[in-house]
């Protein structure tokens, strides 16, 4: 299982409802943390606008080079993405 880095929950609105930090690495103070929310739920509404699939639900797995950030919106629209290590088995958040 994937070690998390940190955990977000962003209301439908865009607002960060909650935050924790699990490692000791790097750690963001609280306006970092608000800035990361925001930018993710606008990055994740612009990408349900822009793609080619019809009922495209938004970003739901972003890899980067050092960490794979996973993504769930409820169908009340409350997002919760996760800041993991790199996935290198079949682990998947569903």
């Amino acid at each position: 299982m994937a070690a998390f880095y940190s955990l977000y929950i962003i209301n439908k609105s865009g607002g960060l409802t909650f935050y924790k930090d699990y490692g000791s690495a790097g750690r963001m103070d609280t306006n970092d943390s608000l800035r990361v929310a925001s930018l993710w739920h606008s990055m994740h509404a612009i990408s349900q606008q822009l793609s080619p699939t019809v009922g495209c639900s938004g970003i739901e797995l972003l890899e980067a080079d050092t960490f794979d950030l996973h993504c769930f919106q409820s169908l009340t629209g409350t997002k919760f993405f996760v800041v993991c290590e790199l996935e290198h088995s079949t682990w998947k958040v569903s």
